[in-house]
């Protein structure tokens, strides 16, 4: 489903280059930029907040995305959000980062460029750049080298094109036509 929102009624922002699977939620003041790939069960709802999906980032299956009211959700390029997770903002998610599986990043939360959130993690709060973080609260358990930038980008591209197959195989979202926006 992708709608406006019944709140603001504010519209969902989509590039032609994003994939949106079938059965995700895509509700409001929602932009999705070139590449990102929303999969299946995702639900970003942007009812009475804003929500912005950076470019060639991957939000996986069954994940949710929404802020409290009138705040924002920000999840730069190149970032891979893993299956299940929970973001709630307002937050921040900086490029090249990864999301665990199962994760949940609260509000107040900025998750720096490179960082890495565990699986199963519960970070509020700033998370530093080039830093994993554990457990429920999300602590720092390492410091990551430079080179892990690289690596989460790449995976991120994986993602990418991923998505351009089942684009091509005429899985991406019918409801799309009405959102899609070519400046982004």
């Amino acid at each position: 489903m992708i709608i406006s929102s019944p709140v603001t009624g504010l519209k969902p922002k989509i590039s032609p280059k994003a994939f949106i699977a079938p059965n995700a939620t895509i509700i409001g003041n929602v932009t999705i930029e070139a590449g990102a790939n929303i999969w299946y069960g995702a639900v970003l709802r942007g009812d009475n907040c804003s929500i912005k999906i950076g470019k060639n980032t991957s939000i996986q299956d069954n994940c949710v995305v929404h802020s409290q009211a009138g705040t924002n959700c920000i999840i730069e390029d190149h970032v891979i959000v893993g299956h299940c997770a929970m973001i709630h903002g307002p937050c921040i998610v900086e490029r090249c980062s990864l999301i665990g599986i199962s994760s949940t990043i609260l509000q107040g939360s900025k998750v720096g460029e490179g960082a890495i959130v565990a699986g199963g993690a519960t970070a509020r709060n700033e998370i530093p750049t080039l830093t994993l973080v554990v457990g429920t609260p999300a602590k720092p358990k390492k410091n990551l080298p430079e080179s892990i930038i690289a690596k989460n980008k790449q995976a991120a591209i994986d993602y990418v094109n991923n998505a351009k197959k089942f684009i091509e195989g005429g899985q991406n979202h019918p409801g799309l036509e009405p959102y899609l926006d070519d400046s982004l």
